[in-house]
C-alpha cells in the first residue's frame, strides 16, 4: 500500500536493489521510539511514492532526536535479502540490519562506546558482508589518546560486528567533516581513502587498509600515508554532508544564498577538492537534508520546516538536477581565477594590463623619491651652518666629511680641521655661559618624568595559536617633550666660612633607553578550564541502565579482554 513520503527530523536513505528505489528510515516525532522503514519508488522523483516496509517499536533503543546513517549492502554478491544497515549515534548508538523480507534485527551497540555524528562516519571498504569504516567515537581510548576507531560491520550478522581504538594513524581531534571511499573487491584485505577536513580550512587524505582478520593477528582498520588536500579556496561549512560513490566522495554545503552547492573528490586519483559545476538550477539546502548514492546519481531527501517532504536527484553525468523546487543558485566565482575557463584573449590581456600598470606605477615613484631628494639636498645646503664660513670657492663640504679628516680629500683637510677647531671652541664658550653656577640658588627640579612602560591591552578574545602568534596591542602613550625651566637672573655670592652642600648635579632629559637588547615580559594566556571539547569524557560515555545477562538481550557486550567478536 501506498502513502504520502513521510517526514523524520533525523531520517537517513540507502539504495535497494532494484535501483530506482531507495530505503527511507527514521523515527517521527509523534511516535518516539518507533523505528520505521519505507521503501520509495522514485521513477517519477517529482511524485514520488512511498510503501510501509516494516517497523520496530522501543524508546529505550530508537530516537527521534538522533542523527541516522544506512549502509546499502555492497558485497560482491548481492544475494535476494540483502539487507540495509542502519546506524544511529549519540545520545543513542545503536545499529541494527532491516531486509527486504520485513525482516529486522534485534539491535546491538558496542559497550560503553557510542559514535558522534553521520558527518564523522567514513565508509572505507566492502568485501562481501563486511563493510569497513573510520569514525568518532563519544570517549577517547588511553591506548592511543585518540577518539578515532576502526569499525568493521557484519551486514548478515550485526553480532560479528568489531571495532578498534588502534588505527595506526590518528587524524585531527577537532573535525569538521569525514568521508571515505573505497573500491569494491571480493577479497581482503579491503583498501580504501578516508578524507577529513579540519576547521581551519584544511584537509587530509589517508590510506586504508582493513582486514578480516582477528585482533590477535591484524589491526580492523589501519591509516597510513596522510596527505594534504588542494582546497582550491573552498571553505566547508558545519552544514556540509557527505555521499560516497565508490572512489568518488561528494560533498554538499549550503550555499550564502540558501541554496545546494556540490563538491567532489577523488582521492585516489587526485588530492584536490572541486566545485561540480551545475548550468540548470539546484535545490534548496534543508537543516534535515541527508544524501546516498544509487548508481551514477546522488539522490537527497530533505524538508523545510513546515512543507511536506521532496526527493532530487543530481545525475553525475548530465551534471543536473532534477525533482521538485530547484532554484536559481548566485552566480559564483572561481577562486582561482588563473584556473579558470575564460578564452584565450582574456588571459592574454590581463598580463599585460599588470605589466603595464606596474611599469607606470613604479616610474611614478621614482620621479617622487627624485623630487623629494632634490628637495631635502636643497634645504640641507641653505640651512647648513657650515655655508656661513666656508668660502665660495671651497663649495659645499659634507658633514660627515667635516667630522673625519681621512674621508675629505688631502687640499681640504688642514682647512676643516681649522674650521673645526674654531667651531668647538664656540661650543665650548656657550657651554660654560650655559653652566650654572653652585653657588646660586638652583632653579627648581623638572617634575618627574612619566616611565614610558610598554604595557599590553588585555586580549579581547582567545585566539588559538601559539603564543608568538597572539597579536599584542601596546597603550599608546603620548610623547614626553622637553621644557627647558626658567632660570633665575646670575648673581654672584663669595663663599662663606660655612660649607655648603654638595653641589647638585642639574637634570637633563634622558630618552628611554630603546636598545633592541631590552625585553619586555608579557603574561601568557591561560584557557579556561570549563572550556568545551569535543569528546565526551569517558566517564560520561553513555552506559545502557539495563543488565546485560537478561536473557535475549540483543545488544554487543565486548570480552573484558579487549574488542573481540561479539557471542
Amino acid at each position: 500500500m501506498t502513502s504520502a513520503v513521510p517526514s523524520y527530523s533525523y531520517a537517513c536513505i540507502a539504495p535497494d536493489r532494484s535501483g530506482t528505489s531507495v530505503y527511507l528510515v527514521g523515527v517521527p516525532v509523534a511516535s518516539e521510539g518507533r523505528l520505521e522503514a519505507y521503501t520509495v519508488d522514485l521513477s517519477n522523483i517529482d511524485y514520488p511514492t512511498a510503501t510501509f516496509l516494516s517497523n520496530q517499536t522501543s524508546a529505550y533503543y530508537w530516537s527521534s532526536a538522533a542523527p541516522k546513517a544506512c549502509l546499502p549492502y555492497a558485497g560482491s554478491e548481492d544475494p535476494a535479502n540483502s539487507p540495509v544497515m542502519v546506524m544511529q549515534f549519540s545520545p543513542k548508538s545503536y545499529f541494527t540490519n532491516i531486509y527486504p523480507n520485513r525482516t529486522i534485527d534485534f539491535p546491538a551497540n558496542f559497550q560503553s562506546v557510542g559514535f558522534l555524528s553521520p558527518k564523522l562516519f567514513s565508509w572505507t571498504g566492502a568485501v562481501g558482508p563486511l563493510n569497513w569504516a573510520t569514525t568518532v567515537a563519544n570517549t577517547s581510548s588511553p591506548t592511543t589518546n585518540s577518539a578515532w576507531t576502526g569499525i568493521r560491520l557484519n551486514a548478515t550478522s550485526i553480532v560479528d560486528s568489531n571495532r578498534d581504538f588502534v588505527i595506526s594513524t590518528y587524524p585531527v581531534s577537532n573535525p569538521l567533516l569525514s568521508i571515505g571511499t573505497y573500491a569494491a573487491a571480493s577479497d581482503t584485505p579491503a583498501q580504501g581513502y578516508n578524507v577529513v577536513f579540519d576547521n581551519s580550512g584544511g584537509g587530509v587524505i589517508y590510506t586504508v587498509v582493513s582486514s578480516d582478520s582477528l585482533l590477535l593477528t591484524d589491526r580492523i582498520v589501519s591509516l597510513s600515508s596522510p596527505q594534504p588536500v588542494d582546497m582550491g579556496g573552498i571553505k566547508l561549512t558545519t552544514n556540509a554532508i557527505t555521499a560516497t560513490m565508490n572512489s568518488v566522495g561528494y560533498i554538499l554545503d549550503k550555499a550564502t544564498d540558501g541554496s545546494t552547492v556540490m563538491y567532489s573528490i577523488s582521492p585516489g586519483k587526485s588530492n584536490k577538492l572541486q566545485r561540480v559545476a551545475v548550468p540548470g538550477n539546484v535545490p534548496t539546502f534543508f537543516s534535515n537534508i541527508v544524501a546516498t548514492a544509487m548508481g551514477a546519481k546522488v539522490i537527497v531527501y530533505g524538508s523545510s520546516v513546515s512543507g511536506a517532504p521532496s526527493f532530487n536527484s543530481f545525475d553525475t553525468v548530465s551534471g543536473s538536477w532534477s525533482g521538485p523546487g530547484l532554484v536559481k543558485p548566485a552566480s559564483y566565482t572561481p577562486p582561482d581565477s588563473s584556473s579558470g575557463n575564460g578564452s584565450g584573449s582574456d588571459s592574454s590581456k590581463t598580463p599585460i594590463g599588470a605589466i603595464i600598470g606596474g611599469v607606470v606605477g613604479g616610474l611614478v615613484v621614482l620621479a617622487l623619491v627624485a623630487f623629494l631628494y632634490i628637495r631635502h639636498r636643497r634645504k640641507t645646503t641653505h640651512a647648513g651652518p657650515a655655508a656661513a664660513v666656508v668660502p665660495a670657492h671651497n663649495g659645499y663640504e659634507d658633514p660627515s666629511k667635516m667630522h673625519n679628516p681621512a674621508a675629505a680629500p688631502l687640499m681640504a683637510q688642514n682647512y676643516a680641521l681649522q674650521q673645526q677647531e674654531q667651531a668647538m671652541a664656540q661650543n665650548k664658550m656657550q657651554a660654560y655661559h650655559m653652566q650654572p653656577n653652585p653657588y646660586t640658588s638652583q632653579p627648581p627640579p623638572p617634575p618627574p618624568q612619566q616611565h614610558l612602560q610598554l604595557q599590553p591591552q588585555p586580549q579581547d578574545q582567545y585566539v588559538s595559536h601559539s603564543l608568538n602568534h597572539i597579536p599584542v596591542q601596546y597603550q599608546s602613550t603620548p610623547p614626553v617633550i622637553f621644557q627647558p625651566q626658567t632660570q633665575e637672573p646670575y648673581t654672584y655670592t663669595p663663599p662663606t666660612i660655612i660649607p655648603s652642600p654638595p653641589p647638585q648635579q642639574p637634570t637633563f632629559f634622558q630618552p628611554q633607553n630603546l636598545s633592541p637588547d631590552q625585553t619586555y615580559v608579557q603574561s601568557g594566556y591561560i584557557p579556561p578550564t570549563n572550556a568545551s571539547s569535543p569528546h565526551t569524557p569517558s566517564t560520561q560515555a553513555y552506559t545502557p541502565t539495563h543488565s546485560s545477562t537478561t536473557a535475549g538481550n540483543p545488544q554487543y557486550i565486548a570480552p573484558s579482554t579487549g574488542d573481540g567478536y561479539a557471542a
